[in-house]
């Protein structure tokens, strides 16, 4: 009975030329701001910094343990945006790893620039992206098709890469810049 009347809602909806919030949506707490550790799709996220030493940086996780990221590893910084993401969160990029943490991503950027030379972007969805200037390894042009289509830019580094609005030339000379700073 409930599958037919979720077809019927679907139906209804489609029609309406409204398509409804899917359960998995309201289950992830869509739209709310994120209140500490969570487990979302079955996957645990930590929670809060620990601690901020000279080398690295220590989180809580959400089981209990510690977690502790080296500054060297560190290639990105930026908001959640995805679906599958606590919303209101900072992501921490390292390695191949991700990491969820519910503290201020004004304070995080604050906390790792004094470590490391970042350099600030705007992704495709207009959020700002720090991007560790001295892990950078390539800049180049959007690919129209493969790429967003507002991006211009690639960013790459050795563990991944950012697309941003920012043009090459311009990409170019803040990543120069950060590196010279320091």
């Amino acid at each position: 009975m409930r599958l037919r009347f979720a077809f019927w809602l679907a139906s209804l909806a489609a029609v309406a030329g409204a398509t409804p919030m899917p359960h998995s949506a309201l289950a992830q707490g869509f739209g709310q701001p994120m209140r500490g550790p969570t487990n979302i799709l079955g996957r645990s996220y930590p929670g809060k910094i620990k601690a901020i030493g000279v080398e690295s940086m220590t989180v809580n996780l959400r089981e209990g343990g510690p977690q502790t990221v080296l500054y060297s590893d560190i290639w990105r910084l930026r908001r959640s945006f995805a679906s599958d993401e606590p919303n209101g969160s900072s992501i921490v990029d390292f390695g191949n790893n991700r990491m969820f943490i519910a503290a201020s991503f004004d304070a995080l950027v604050a906390e790792v620039s004094k470590k490391l030379p970042l350099t600030k972007f705007t992704a495709p969805n207009g959020d700002t992206v720090y991007l560790v200037a001295n892990k950078v390894t390539d800049i180049t042009g959007a690919t129209p098709g493969l790429h967003n289509p507002a991006s211009k830019t690639v960013v790459g580094t050795r563990n991944g890469s950012q697309q941003v609005l920012e043009t090459i030339a311009d990409t170019k000379q803040v990543i120069a810049a950060a590196s010279i700073a320091r």
